[in-house]
């Protein structure tokens, strides 16, 4: 997968990267792309789960016998190295949403949980000295409102969007080389502001976008 397969605002996002960083934002969101794709287009939710556990299995392999001949899972090994086993939780997260019969509010939770993982691993594979705090407030804030805002309006949790919405005010100081969840961080507080819109609904989500993308914020 590359960045051209991503979101729209994932893709904007990963433009504010570090040059040396660029593969692994590319890989987490390409691998949290990959994973949505299992859900979505299982049949049967056994084999969205022998997806998934395939991707379990192969995260928590030690590097010297990791399964060979998957870009994804080389790019991954690459930008996170010993890190690549906490992405566990992110399978983990996209796991409840499969199982969820509709989504509800447990399998959001799950999501977002496995979400801020994935961040924070991803912080801590760059050495960037953030604190778990600023960066799952940042990923847990785009964790909710990418899953919502793709939701139909039935199915969408008013109480986790109204928790999520009391959140907004608590700024997420991020260091310049986590400049990509600046961005996406600021553009979930702009969904969640607008009842879960769309992440780059509207001509004002780009200047939203070029302002964090320059200033972090």
């Amino acid at each position: 997968m590359t960045v051209e397969d991503l979101p729209p605002e994932a893709q904007v996002a990963i433009g504010y990267a570090l040059p040396e960083h660029r593969g692994a934002f590319t890989a987490l969101l390409a691998f949290d792309r990959n994973l949505a794709r299992s859900v979505a287009g299982a049949s049967e939710a056994i084999v969205g789960q022998l997806r998934l556990a395939w991707w379990r299995d192969a995260l928590a392999a030690d590097a010297d016998v990791l399964p060979r001949g998957n870009p994804l899972l080389d790019e991954l090994a690459i930008g996170f190295g010993e890190q690549r086993q906490q992405l566990g939780a992110l399978v983990d997260g996209w796991e409840a949403v499969l199982l969820a019969e509709p989504i509800d509010r447990s399998a959001i939770e799950s999501l977002r949980s496995g979400r801020e993982a994935g961040w924070q691993a991803l912080a801590t594979a760059l050495d960037t000295g953030e604190s778990d705090a600023a960066v799952r407030l940042a990923a847990g804030r785009w964790a909710l409102a990418d899953l919502i805002s793709g939701l139909p309006q039935e199915d969408r949790e008013p109480d986790i969007i109204a928790e999520a919405q009391a959140s907004l005010g608590q700024p997420a100081s991020l260091p310049r080389a986590l400049r990509p969840l600046a961005v996406l961080d600021a553009l979930a507080r702009r969904s969640l502001a607008a009842g879960s819109a769309p992440l780059l609904a509207g001509r004002g989500s780009a200047m939203v976008a070029l302002r964090a993308g320059l200033f972090g914020r």
